[in-house]
């Protein structure tokens, strides 16, 4: 058999290491919304290739946090009420389906990772923290969709989350209060653990229901914004 040569490589890994640099900065709003990144400028921050930055840039417009203008151009991706209404409602109905199979799969260890999880979102909750929250919150969403055991419902979900906490930096979005928080997500870790493969799907998929219908009546409100900016045709 012809011996085939290693791809691993420190290039390689230095794109990634670049792609998560810049991910934080866009998902934390240091970054904003069509914000124009400079492949030289990147490269110079970061003291790599404009190449290693180019292959990041790829990357994250794969995630949808990126946009590449004019094929020579890149940019933050937009931030819109709309925006967020489809990665909500499409966050719903993946994270229905992942904990329904995660109930129906759940293994002992898989349980204790969760009571775990949702330990550190009560914790997070007790201290007030907004980010800190944001990070248990996802977590826990995260464990649920592991278990599952659905590598490609895996991979489109940290995708979809990176942009929905993206969308919740720039257009305001807040949780509701803390007590119903932990109550939705304590219910939703219950059935999971119970096995209870119907009410986990039906409560993952209501889970953002108000924040949908929120969104959905804002969504509505920014149109016809827009359209009373433009005027008649």
């Amino acid at each position: 058999m012809v011996a085939l040569e290693s791809l691993k490589s420190q290039d390689r890994l230095l794109d990634r290491q670049a792609a998560n640099s810049i991910r934080r900065q866009i998902v934390n709003g240091i970054m904003p919304p069509r914000h124009r990144l400079l492949e030289t400028e990147l490269a110079g921050n970061l003291e790599v290739s404009r190449g290693t930055i180019r292959s990041a840039l790829m990357q994250l417009a794969a995630e949808g946090l990126v946009c590449q203008v004019a094929f020579t151009k890149w940019e933050v991706a937009p931030a819109s009420v709309h925006e967020a209404w489809e990665l909500y409602t499409l966050r719903a109905a993946l994270e229905a389906l992942a904990a329904r199979l995660a109930a129906e799969r759940a293994t002992p260890a898989d349980r204790a990772e969760l009571e775990k999880v949702f330990a550190e979102l009560e914790k997070a909750a007790g201290g007030g923290d907004r980010e800190a929250i944001i990070d248990a919150d996802f977590n826990l969403h995260r464990v649920v969709v592991g278990m599952s055991g659905h590598g490609r419902l895996i991979q489109q979900h940290e995708k979809l989350i990176q942009q929905v906490r993206f969308q919740m930096t720039h257009i305001g979005l807040t949780a509701r209060d803390y007590h119903h928080l932990l109550e939705d997500h304590r219910a939703l870790k219950d059935a999971v653990a119970n096995g209870d493969a119907d009410e986990a799907a039906r409560l993952a998929q209501t889970h953002n229901s108000a924040e949908v219908e929120r969104l959905l009546a804002e969504s509505v409100e920014e149109k016809s914004a827009a359209a009373g900016r433009k005027g008649p045709g």
